[in-house]
This record gives C-alpha cells, structure tokens and sequence, in this order.
C-alpha cells in the first residue's frame, strides 16, 4: 500500500509528458530547427527559406564566379579568332652594324638599320581561320554548359543539405520527446522500487535505454551540424555561424516534369563536337594554298658605318643628313604564296585524327544522353516508391505513439511487462525517426530529378 502511494507521484509525472507527445506533429512540422517555426520571437533571426537558400548561393558561392570567368575567357577567344582574319599593322625595326673586314660585305651590306610600319592581311587560308572562330564559338557555348552544369550541382548540394538538417532536427525532435517520456518511465519504476517492489532490473534496463537514446541524440545533432556547416558555406557564410531554416511544405505526389529543353552534360557534349568539326577543317585546310599580301613603309638602308656611304658622296658632294634618310625612305609591296606538296603524310595524319575526334564526340554525346536519362529515370522511380512509403509512415506513427501509451497504463496495472513498454517506446520512436529518414530521402531524390529533367 505505501508502494503504491509512493508510486502516484511518478504516474502523473509520466501521464502529462504522454499527453503531450499523443498526438505530435507531423515530421515536416517538427522539422523546423529551434526559433524557426511558426512568428519570430523578437530580435530572433528570421528564418531561411529554401528559395532564398538557392539564390544565396548563386549570389555568393565561390564555384559559379570560377565558371562564368570560363565563359568570359571564351568570349575573348572569339574576339581574337575574329580579328585573326583581318588586316594586321605592325612597327617592325632593327639595327645591324657589320665594319669591314668582320663578314662578307656582299652579304652584310656593311650593316643594315630599318625602321618600317609594315601591314599584312590573309587574302585565302582555305578555310583555316574561318574554322578558327567556328572553334572557339563553340568552347564559348561548352563553357555556359559547364556553367549550368555547376549550378545545378550547386542546387543539388544545396536542396541535399538543406534537407538533412530538416531530418536531423526532426530526429532531435523525436529522440528528445522519447526521452522524456522515457524519463518519466524511469522515475515511475525507481519509486515504485522504493516501495519495494521487485523492479530493480526493470530499472536497469531502463537506464540502459536512456544511455542508447541519449548517444543516437548526440549523433543526430552531429549529422545536423554537419550539414549546417556544408551549408553556411555553400551560402557563402562562415561554417560556423548561426543557420534558421524555415519548413518545408509536406511532400505531395510528385509532378511530371518537362520533357522539352537541354541537359546541360549534352550541350556540352554537342558543342565538342562541333569543335572537333573545327579542328578537322582546320587540319584540311593545311593542305590547302594560303596567299596573303603584305605592304610596308618607313626606312631600310645599308652601311651602318659611315653616316654618309659612299654611292650617297656619289651623287651629291656634300651630303647631308636629309639626304640619308631620302635615300633610306621607301615602300614596298608584296604577295605571298604557300602550298604544301608532300610532307610524308604528315598533314593526312592529322586529318584522320580529326575526323577521329568527331566520331568520338558524337559518341561521347550519346553517352552523356543515355547516362542523363538513366539518372533522371532512376530518381523518378525513387521519388514515387518514397512517396509511397510515406504514406505508410505517416499512419505508422500515430499508432506507434497510441500503442506505446497503451502498453504503459497496462503496466501500471500489472497487465504488462517492463520489456513490453521498452519495445513499445521503441517502436514509437522509431516511426517518427524512419519517417524523417524518408522525407529527407524523397526531397534529396526529386532535387537529383530536377538536376537532370530538361530545361
């Protein structure tokens, strides 16, 4: 009888911690990190949305900068292929001084000093230039693929890592309600051990339990610190600085998503091979004549020795200094030829090493098609058989919850076991842990769709 006075105390302990946990949020209600949910408390910060999350980390992270400076450079490649094809102006100059006696005057001309503009423009390369720009148009284009690649990589990282902390505080969640109840339990069986009744091993296994529950704590909290360091810094924040996150919506059946629009992995894929197209018009164009025309303009004179040469003292007695650089001053025009005949097929090996190349692009760009469809196929059967799950658990945990209150009044009546109400916590615990697993899966797998589903 004193036992079981001593027991009412602990009984309504336990009661008020199990009425609270009876009918508890739904997984994406308690996925909210602590503050976040529901209005602000003042001077509370406010809660970061995972539409915000992304453009935060369009806006700051440090892997796009990287990838549009690709395109940039590009960009200026074109720019330069372009300008190859155009006239080209130059200031060209030298000063040779060879005295007599050094080298044969015949071929030193005693010296030589020019000082020339000179102007060179490509008349016919046989297409060489034109595949030049055609080249670098498309590693421009291959460039802004592999910018959407990386932000939608970064996309991916960012819903991924956002929803693990949504789960890991969810888990927190659950885990810290569990434990109280487990508590409550404990107190529950310690005084009716001080009554004395025979429960010390119920007690034993209890606080066996609690030391289980408190270490699975401690490792959800670190998953979810984990995951908010990954974050901050994707955001471009410090890792450790604070981190709010608003809830998400409950999952709903997932969308059909378009089938119109470009992978990003193919069009860079397209646009290798139209590069390797370059590069084989380039290597045939070799074999082809190239003629060009040159001018120049300026000063080009012999005998740096002496100021006046000799022929210059021959037409006029007393030179001056006026006259050299009359007789120095000129202009000259040219036209170039260049036709490669036989270089012991030299310019055919590069030829069929192109065309080499454009069948192993367009390869390539089958595979990268036939890999974008897997991976798009094998996320959209994820999201729908986690969607299904879902489902389940959502009703699953409900009834955990309502059985493990049932086996706990059972066994203040003596109508159940110390290891019925542990299994009983358990299973309870478990739902509501399982289901936060799985919503954080199904997020995870329709962020992988939308990474791969055209746009």
């Amino acid at each position: 009888m004193v036992g079981f006075l001593l027991s009412i105390p602990s009984m309504l302990l336990i009661a008020m911690p199990a009425q609270v946990a009876a009918a508890p949020a739904r997984p994406d209600a308690t996925s909210t990190p602590a503050g976040a949910a529901g209005a602000p408390a003042a001077g509370a910060p406010l809660a970061l949305t995972l539409e915000d999350a992304l453009l935060q980390a369009r806006s700051a992270n440090a892997k796009l900068p990287a990838a549009a400076a690709e395109i940039e450079i590009a960009r200026e490649k074109i720019r330069e292929a372009r300008a190859e094809r155009w006239l080209k102006v130059a200031i060209e100059g030298d000063f040779i001084y060879a005295p007599a006696g050094s080298y044969d005057p015949i071929l030193t001309n005693l010296g030589e000093e020019k000082l020339q503009i000179t102007g060179k423009q490509p008349i016919y390369d046989g297409g060489e230039k034109r595949a030049a720009v055609s080249r670098a148009e498309a590693q421009t284009t291959a460039a802004g693929a592999r910018y959407r690649i990386a932000e939608r990589d970064l996309d991916l990282e960012v819903r991924s890592r956002f929803a693990e902390i949504l789960a890991a505080e969810s888990e927190i969640s659950a885990r810290r309600d569990g434990i109280r109840r487990l508590e409550g339990y404990r107190e529950l069986l310690r005084s009716r051990r001080a009554g004395g009744q025979g429960v010390a091993a119920d007690v034993l296994k209890t606080d066996v339990r609690l030391s289980s529950e408190r270490a699975a704590l401690v490792e959800a909290e670190q998953r979810r610190d984990e995951a908010r360091l990954e974050l901050n810094s994707l955001l471009g924040r410090e890792p450790a600085g604070p981190l709010h996150l608003a809830p998400m919506p409950p999952p709903r059946a997932p969308a059909v998503l378009p089938i119109d629009g470009e992978i990003p992995e193919v069009a860079e894929a397209a646009a290798e091979i139209t590069t390797a197209q370059a590069d084989l018009l380039a290597a045939q164009a070799q074999r082809r004549p190239h003629f060009f025309a040159a001018a120049d303009a300026g000063l080009w004179g012999s005998d740096t020795t002496r100021l006046f040469p000799p022929d210059l003292r021959a037409e006029r007695r007393n030179p001056v200094f006026s006259d050299r650089l009359r007789r120095d001053s000129g202009y000259s025009l040219s036209l170039n030829l260049s036709w490669p005949i036989f270089d012991f097929g030299a310019a055919a090996s590069r030829t069929a090493q192109a065309r080499l190349a454009v069948t192993q692009a367009q390869l390539q760009k089958v595979v990268q098609q036939r890999a974008a469809d897997l991976e798009r196929e094998k996320a959209r059967a994820t999201v729908e058989n986690l969607y299904r799950e879902i489902e389940i658990l959502s009703d699953a945990g409900p009834s955990a919850r309502d059985s493990y209150l049932d086996v706990e009044s059972r066994y203040r009546g003596g109508a159940a076991t110390s290891l019925e109400v542990l299994d009983a916590y358990a299973a309870a615990v478990e739902a509501d842990v399982r289901l936060a697993e799985v919503v954080s899966r199904y997020r995870i797998a329709e962020a992988l769709r939308l990474r791969w589903s055209p746009r």
